[in-house]
């Protein structure tokens, strides 16, 4: 007796990777082991890395060979890529693919800040996935993130109910750092290989201020996948509390800006070339340590869409 095969069960069975999600840290972050993300993944495995970026936050996945077009296809796994952060150019016939990279200028004496990417605007990224292309010899250029969900778990239940009640404005400059951003935003190679001036830099910058006004945003948000409460305001892209004084606002921001940075909601991710983060951008914060000097330090960047739920 002759047994059909059912050719589209094949096809799944050859793409399935028998991948491992593994704990990075106790409250945040994920390794994601046994995965070739130049090879096919079966919807089964695609249905687990989207659990476990909405279990963990944030997911890492070492040593990988990623073309342009497999990063942006393995980012389609989370969602719609979208050039979003009008400020970083694109790879070259890749408008999806923006490029983080710091040239000898963009090191000189500074430090991120820790923030929730593009939360200056109404519909913020839902994820966003990074490639390390290149990283500095010497070490240095880690990312960190903070889980927005256990920081909201620190507070104590009386002020978490009082801050649940509160908004606050966020803009894009609201940034510590914004009498430099000229200076941090110039100096990238655009797709012809030429670098942006401080010129250029700062056209960019008055761009997005006319056209992103400031936004009322709520203090505390839910996820809307794991029903989660957590903090939403952030150090580089919130101004103030709305409702009460300036002196009280700045000390309540100042309380949670340090909640932020407690090691214990926190995972560090030292890079290596090849290595990928996936982050849920509306339940972790993160910061760059700029600690490389003139070294060269160049990621690409694929933004995922907003998906209209959060």
């Amino acid at each position: 007796m002759s047994t059909v095969l059912d050719k589209s069960a094949v096809k799944l069975d050859q793409a399935h990777q028998d991948i491992h999600v593994r704990r990075y840290k106790p409250r945040i972050g994920a390794i994601v082991e046994n995965i070739d993300l130049g090879r096919p993944l079966s919807d089964d495995n695609r249905r687990t890395l989207n659990q476990a970026l909405v279990d963990h936050g944030v997911l890492f996945i070492r040593e990988q060979t990623l073309t342009p077009e497999q990063h942006v296809g393995f980012a389609k796994i989370f969602g719609n890529p979208i050039r979003k952060n009008i400020y970083l150019p694109a790879v070259a016939g890749f408008p999806e693919i923006e490029v983080i990279a710091h040239s000898d200028k963009t090191q000189s004496g500074g430090t991120d800040n820790w923030h929730v990417d593009v939360s200056w605007q109404h519909q913020p990224p839902k994820a966003t996935v990074l490639h390390a292309q290149e990283i500095p010899e010497g070490g240095g250029g880690d990312t960190i993130w903070t889980s927005s969900t256990g920081v909201y778990d620190l507070l104590d239940p009386d002020l978490a109910r009082y801050f649940e009640k509160l908004y606050a404005v966020n803009t894009f400059f609201a940034s510590p750092k914004k009498q430099h951003l000229s200076d941090l935003l110039s100096g990238y190679d655009s797709p012809d290989g030429k670098s942006e001036t401080v010129e250029e830099s700062l056209a960019r910058v008055r761009d997005a201020a006319q056209k992103f006004p400031p936004i009322e945003v709520p203090v505390i948000k839910t996820h809307p996948q794991n029903g989660r409460k957590l903090v939403f305001v952030n150090e580089g892209h919130t101004s103030h509390l709305l409702g009460v004084s300036k002196t009280a606002s700045q000390s309540l921001l100042n309380y949670l800006y340090d909640l932020i940075k407690t090691p214990e909601v926190q995972a560090r991710f030292e890079w290596k070339a090849g290595d990928v983060a996936i982050w849920d951008n509306r339940q972790v914060q993160h910061y760059a340590a700029r600690d490389y000097g003139s070294a060269r330090r160049r990621i690409h960047r694929v933004t995922l869409e907003h998906d209209g739920v959060f």
